[in-house]
């Protein structure tokens, strides 16, 4: 396997596992360890870390290594905020239209929050901008283990992601209304996110 393919791998890998909320918050990532695990050397390992950092899935800090994001109440809702701003624009600067299918596809995924992940990429895929696309994929990215949390902590409603794709006039309010409830349940989610 080239470095290239090493790194790749080892990095496809453990995005993976930090969307799956697979690891705790503040938990130690040791590269010599995931690389043992993956099969690979540390070289393609320390650099998806690093890379993973840089998309904020990862915090690394000077001696103490990488290290799962562990956010308070006030950066997790500063998140849910991001995101329904990134959404907001992405519906309002909307010009393509979703493929035939592709919002069925969306509601039928395997989970709530595989569902929710793929709404907003789709969301942000009618926008014309691509800083735009990246910025949403990456706040879902960061989001998708409190995503996977919100179904523990949140009522379902019926209809909501319809809602945030339904290009009618209503959809701004809808997604703020969609944001709005997970920032004030940003503690909880935080809880249930931990196993507390």
């Amino acid at each position: 396997m080239s470095p290239t393919q090493a790194m790749e791998r080892s990095y496809a890998a453990l995005k993976q596992l930090l969307r799956d909320g697979a690891f705790a918050p503040g938990y130690r990532l040791e590269a010599n360890r995931i690389a043992e695990e993956l099969g690979v050397s540390m070289t393609p390992v320390r650099d998806a870390l690093n890379r993973l950092a840089g998309e904020q899935l990862v915090e690394a800090s000077s001696g103490e290594g990488f290290h799962v994001p562990r956010p308070g109440e006030a950066e997790l809702r500063d998140l849910y905020e991001w995101n329904s701003a990134l959404a907001v624009m992405a519906a309002s600067t909307a010009r393509i239209k979703p493929a035939a299918g592709a919002v069925e596809e969306v509601m039928g995924a395997d989970t709530l929050a595989d569902a929710t992940a793929a709404c907003f990429v789709l969301l942000a895929a009618s926008s014309p901008n691509a800083e735009l696309r990246t910025a949403v994929a990456r706040a879902s990215d960061r989001l998708h283990p409190f995503r996977i949390a919100e179904s523990q902590v949140l009522e379902p409603v019926l209809g909501e992601l319809e809602e945030l794709l339904d290009p009618s006039p209503r959809r701004p309010a809808a997604i703020r209304r969609y944001h709005l409830a997970r920032m004030r349940a940003a503690g909880e989610l935080l809880r249930a996110r931990s196993g507390l």
